[in-house]
């Protein structure tokens, strides 16, 4: 597992020199799930995500969410427990805080509330270890509200996500190409004549909330996959990691034998990085 210093460092080689992917007509198609006004924040904004939810999620179940704006593309992260479970449904969006990818010395850690803006730039580049504990500082290790925990639901409980988050964010530092998603529409509705993965794989079932066995399969916004785009090639992770679905050489979509909540953290990586075909990967045979 990379250091903070040297995530950072990777951030520099691969992100330094790409310039802003506007939302817009002239941008290419290919390219336009790309969009964001700064690259380099966008991958920097992943670093102090991802320590985030390392630091809180385990304890207080607080998650680092990316955003695709109508207008920008990816331009901030909301800090919020609120899809964690449904005891925390009434809380806001942005409870704990953003992080934004606009503006001068981006990523900016704010919360408009309490008056709270810190550009972290400048301070990821030189001391990231320092601006990844002035983040956690602003953001209580047990933060007040309605719930707690040992109300979860069996369903809603997820000891691996802080390991997938790692290994996600270590692929995207490393392939600029790679992006991500947590807010997911799955329409129960061919679009060009192909319907969604998930809702093929009936993944989110109404009536008893996600599972494989009961409730009707209807469309629905979930937060409770990981949708990682490289290109034209996807693949999505339930982020309990007891599911997961990838797209086959044969233009299929299959589930692997072998779930990640099977394998050990330092395999995350390598078996997500093979359902995207990263860098040569494959779905390995007997296992995929």
């Amino acid at each position: 597992m990379r250091s903070i210093a040297e995530q950072v460092d990777l951030v520099r080689a691969n992100y330094g020199e790409l310039g802003e992917v506007p939302l817009s007509e002239s941008t290419d198609a290919g390219e336009l799930y790309l969009a964001t006004p700064d690259r380099l924040a966008y991958a920097l904004g992943w670093i102090v995500a991802n320590q985030i939810v390392q630091a809180r999620f385990a304890t207080a179940a607080v998650d680092v969410l990316p955003v695709f704006h109508p207008e920008r593309g990816w331009d901030r992260f909301l800090i919020t427990r609120r899809v964690s479970s449904h005891i925390y449904n009434d809380l806001l969006a942005d409870e704990l805080g953003r992080i934004m990818l606009t503006g001068e010395n981006a990523p900016r850690f704010v919360q408009p509330a309490a008056g709270v803006r810190i550009g972290l730039r400048d301070l990821l580049l030189s001391d990231p270890d320092a601006a990844i504990e002035r983040v956690l500082s602003q953001i209580p290790e047990k933060p007040g509200g309605v719930g707690d925990l040992k109300k979860m639901r069996p369903s809603e409980r997820a000891p691996r996500y802080p390991e997938i988050y790692t290994a996600v964010t270590d692929l995207v530092l490393e392939h600029p190409g790679l992006v991500v998603s947590r807010e997911i529409y799955i329409d129960n509705e061919a679009i060009d004549g192909q319907y969604h993965p998930l809702h093929l794989h009936a993944a989110e079932l109404s009536t008893y909330g996600p599972g494989d066995r009961h409730g009707a399969n209807l469309p629905v916004l979930t937060y409770n996959w990981i949708q990682l785009q490289y290109g034209e090639l996807f693949a999505f992770v339930d982020r309990r990691a007891n599911r997961s679905v990838y797209r086959t050489d044969r233009e299929t979509w299959a589930r692997p034998v072998v779930q990640l909540e099977d394998e050990p953290a330092e395999r995350l990586k390598q078996r997500i990085a093979g359902w995207l075909r990263l860098n040569g990967a494959a779905p390995e045979p007997g296992v995929d």
